[in-house]
């Protein structure tokens, strides 16, 4: 019966030794840095746009021409922007890509369809670019479509910066495709 007693004390001194007192004097960042779950509770995820995009343009212009746009986000197609605050902890944001579906029609005879995106545009700037890069806008240039072309502008925009590249997506009434990069944006003095 004494060695039970002398068990049961060793064993209540040991769970008093212990009880936290050695934390009480740690702040919230310490304990987590100790129990290596720091990262995971000082890491802020956000995802631009937070919902689903999609904008749906639907034209027929006085030429003929019948423009069927569907631009939408690209829910598992993001680039990653990571940076630290001063209180250490982490941002990382999530932008989401974009594309854009097209339907081309001229008195309502298909004339091309296909995906405006990334790939159709590597050829006008380095990887560097494209591995940064999301798609803005795509929009149809009323101004400078004719009875022959319907034209179609494009931005692309490297992220947290100020560098785009911006296009024009020339398509005749045979479907034919011209790219080429212009400079929408005019140096002001």
């Amino acid at each position: 019966m004494k060695k039970l007693i002398f068990l049961i004390l060793i064993i209540s001194i040991v769970f008093a030794h212990f009880d936290g007192q050695g934390r009480k004097h740690s702040n919230n960042r310490d304990v987590l840095q100790s129990a290596d779950l720091l990262e995971s509770f000082s890491k802020k995820v956000k995802f631009t746009p937070n919902e689903p995009v999609e904008i749906i343009t639907d034209t027929i212009l006085s030429t003929g021409f019948e423009v069927k746009l569907k631009y939408h986000s690209l829910e598992n197609n993001f680039i990653s922007h990571t940076t630290t605050a001063e209180d250490l902890s982490i941002k990382e944001t999530h932008y989401k890509d974009f594309e854009a579906e097209l339907r081309l029609l001229i008195h309502g005879k298909l004339v091309t369809e296909g995906l405006i995106n990334k790939s159709l545009f590597e050829s006008y700037a380095n990887a560097e670019f494209w591995k940064h890069a999301i798609m803005q806008h795509v929009w149809i240039d009323y101004q400078n479509s004719t009875e022959q072309y319907v034209q179609l502008n494009t931005s692309f925009r490297v992220l947290e910066t100020e560098t785009y590249k911006d296009f024009s997506i020339l398509i005749n009434s045979l479907g034919s495709i011209k790219i080429k990069e212009i400079n929408l944006l005019s140096n002001t003095i």
